[in-house]
């Protein structure tokens, strides 16, 4: 029987993917364990993961361990989560780190894990002050790769918004349309289960959103964020809602311009917003043809080949004809052909 050997495949996944896929198996299993041995030990039934607040997210106790803002989205509580989570992490992973490279992928993951747990601490200790919801504070903790999922189809959206994949082998739909589905799943999860973690995924969507359209740097280097119409907020809602979403967008980014929250941009703060108009898109188009042109120049001028050696006295030349202008009275003289060593004929 043949050796079966995972390395060839291992070598094939980038460094960045490996290191996050073996980071959540890690904490995973530690999670696991101690939340396995607390209730052997305990003779009550805890909630899985309070046993371990130093690891997940637990509203009540987070101040005091700030690290699980981060932690937290690498750590599932049940077998089920994991194997699901460790087969869409290496496949998300290596994409985007093929595209964007692994620094650009870590920071990516970082800013979504990290900003949608602060915005679920956020609306937990709201919940308890204006509802007076305990569980909000000491229920089931917020965890997982929930937000981060949504996060990269956020990215997947933005990068290949037309590329069609096929659902249960039977349904095939646009990459654009999947992080409208994957919330509408949300949704109902949190009103059949409640807020943590499925919270999770508005979450992650929105800060995902946020830091690719304001904050990622482009690949050259000359300006963050996507200044692309087709990536406006109000294009993730249905048409009839589109116009009041924008509205209400173009205020928030004028409010986000002057508290120095995001940049402004080349248009004018009442053209664009959340929201560009007509005007953006050109000239974002123009944008990327100039960006091309010059790529295609510079590939032109690498790749241009050595000029020709003069001809020999023994070959013939002929002189060009230059093109007769325009003017009706201007006429050029044609210029016979000379052989070489031959005296040219008056």
């Amino acid at each position: 029987m043949p050796a079966i050997s995972f390395l060839p495949f291992l070598q094939t996944v980038p460094l960045a993917t490996r290191l996050l896929t073996l980071t959540l198996v890690l904490f995973t299993v530690v999670g696991l364990g101690l939340s396995y041995f607390a209730n052997q030990h305990s003779s009550e039934t805890r909630i899985p993961g309070i046993d371990i607040p130093w690891l997940v997210l637990v509203p009540g106790k987070s101040l005091i361990y700030p690290w699980t803002f981060l932690t937290a989205g690498l750590v599932e509580l049940s077998i089920v989560e994991l194997i699901i989570s460790v087969i869409t992490l290496p496949l998300a992973c290596r994409y985007l780190e093929r595209v964007w490279g692994a620094r650009e992928l870590l920071r990516f993951c970082a800013v979504v894990i990290v900003g949608s747990n602060i915005i679920a601490f956020g609306f937990s200790w709201l919940m308890w002050f204006v509802l007076g919801q305990e569980e909000a504070l000491w229920g089931l903790p917020y965890h997982g790769l929930s937000g981060l999922q949504v996060g990269f189809l956020v990215a997947f959206t933005q990068l290949i918004p037309e590329h069609q994949v096929q659902l249960l082998g039977k349904f095939k739909v646009r990459v654009k349309t999947l992080p409208g589905i994957y919330l509408l799943i949300s949704n109902v999860m949190v009103i059949l289960f409640g807020s943590s973690p499925y919270m999770l995924i508005q979450f992650g969507f929105f800060v995902a959103w946020v830091y690719l359209r304001f904050f990622k740097l482009s690949e050259n280097g000359e300006f963050r964020g996507d200044r692309s119409e087709t990536f406006a907020f109000q294009y993730w809602f249905p048409p009839p809602v589109r116009p009041y979403i924008a509205a209400a967008g173009n205020q928030v980014f004028k409010v986000a311009v002057k508290v120095k929250l995001v940049q402004q941009w080349d248009e004018p703060a009442a053209s664009y917003g959340l929201l560009p108009g007509p005007g953006g898109a050109r000239a974002e188009a123009e944008r990327r043809r100039a960006l091309a042109l010059k790529a295609l120049d510079a590939r032109l001028a690498t790749s241009s080949p050595a000029p020709a050696t003069s001809p020999t006295a023994s070959t013939s030349t002929t002189v060009p004809v230059p093109a007769s202008t325009s003017t009706p009275s201007a006429t050029t003289p044609s210029v016979p052909k000379v052989e070489a060593g031959e005296k040219p004929k008056d």
